[in-house]
Parts: C-alpha cells; sequence; structure tokens
C-alpha cells in the first residue's frame, strides 16, 4: 500500500492552479481528513483536497499567516486538517525547493508529523497528463526527503479527471488566495472545480 494517495479533488487542483499560472511560481496547501492518522495500523496518508494560495508573492509572511489560519479554521470546521505543502516552479526543469518552502511544511510538520512536501514536476504536464506530474517529500529527521515514487499514488482517474478539465479550460476559473485578497467574492474553496471534478469524475467512473 503506498504511503500517500491523492484524490482526484487534490490533485485535479492542484495541478489546475499550475496550469493557470504558468509563468508564475505557485503554492498552496494540502489537506487530510481529521480521522486519517498514519501509524503502524493506518500506514497510508490520503490528501482528500488541496487549496490553492499564492501566485503572486508565495512567501509574503504576513498573508502567509493570514492563509494559513484561514484554511486551518475552515478546514477544521469541515473534519479535514492540513497535511501539507505544494509547490510549482516558475521556469520548466526547476524542481528544487526554496527554503521559505521549508519553512511553511515544517510548521504544518510540527502540528502534523505526517505533513508531505509536494513539488509540481512541470515536465510533465501536458493536456493528456499521462503521468503523475509530482515529486512527493516527507520529514525524515527534520529534513525533507524525496520518496520513491512506489510509496505515493496517483489514480489513473485523478489524471484523468485533470485532462478533461485543462480541455474545457477549467484552470482559468480556479480561485486561489491571491485572486480572494484581490476580490473577497472570489471564493478560495472553489465549489465550482469540486462540483465540476465529482462529475467528471463520475461519468470517468460509469464508463468503466
Amino acid at each position: 500500500m503506498a504511503e500517500v494517495c491523492f484524490t482526484p479533488r487534490a490533485y485535479c487542483k492542484i495541478i489546475l492552479h499550475a496550469a493557470k499560472y504558468p509563468h508564475c511560481a505557485v503554492n498552496g496547501l494540502l489537506l487530510c481528513d481529521k480521522a486519517n492518522k498514519k501509524d503502524a495500523k493506518n500506514k497510508s496518508l490520503v490528501i482528500v483536497d488541496a487549496v490553492p494560495l499564492f501566485h503572486v508573492c508565495l512567501h509574503l509572511s504576513p498573508m502567509a499567516e493570514v492563509a494559513l489560519t484561514q484554511v486551518d479554521s475552515l478546514a477544521g470546521q469541515q473534519g479535514m486538517r492540513l497535511a501539507g505543502y505544494y509547490t510549482a516552479n516558475e521556469t520548466l526543469d526547476d524542481m528544487s525547493i526554496e527554503k521559505p518552502a521549508t519553512k511553511i511544511a515544517d510548521k504544518i510538520a510540527e502540528t502534523y508529523s505526517s505533513a508531505h512536501l509536494v513539488v509540481v514536476d512541470n515536465r510533465r504536464l501536458s493536456l493528456t497528463m499521462e503521468d503523475a506530474a509530482l515529486k512527493v517529500m516527507h520529514s525524515v529527521e527534520g529534513k525533507w526527503k524525496v520518496m520513491d515514487p512506489e510509496e505515493y499514488s496517483v489514480e489513473r482517474e485523478c489524471m484523468d479527471t485533470t485532462a478533461v478539465l485543462l480541455h474545457g479550460h477549467a484552470d482559468k476559473g480556479l480561485i486561489d488566495f491571491d485572486n480572494h485578497l484581490d476580490d473577497i467574492s472570489n471564493d478560495w474553496t472553489n465549489p465550482h472545480i469540486n462540483k465540476a471534478i465529482d462529475s467528471i469524475l463520475q461519468q470517468i467512473r460509469n464508463l468503466k
């Protein structure tokens, strides 16, 4: 069993965020169910959702603190918790992790030891989404180490759903926290994207 699994909702939002701003670095938060505790009995962490944060100034500390507080509060009300951090770099081949990114991931790991850090592999982004475009890391003795691909799972339906969304230009309608700060009527929980993901996923499953 994979150590970390991504649901279609989480995976789609991560990729849509990177696709919407191909000229920018982006970041966001990962959520899991509060009841999902990775231990000896339950070795798999399921990332159930992702919250797109910034594309303008990724590590602007005051805004990052506001976002973390708001997301953590709402997630708690919905039976979820912060479970990690994701980022996509500006250039195609850049898979590095900047120190401010690890600081945010470290902050999450302080309260949730199973937290993970994810980097989008821009080289694998395409309209067909043939491969999982993620590099996943976990904290080992206080340092973020890259996991082997067999240690995390992105099911085929995640990539198929993302491909349909990209073909329909759903990335243009994704709302991140920067968009919300520009206009507070913009809902960073992206209910319209959630609805589209659920609908496409059901259609894919019906074809099986």
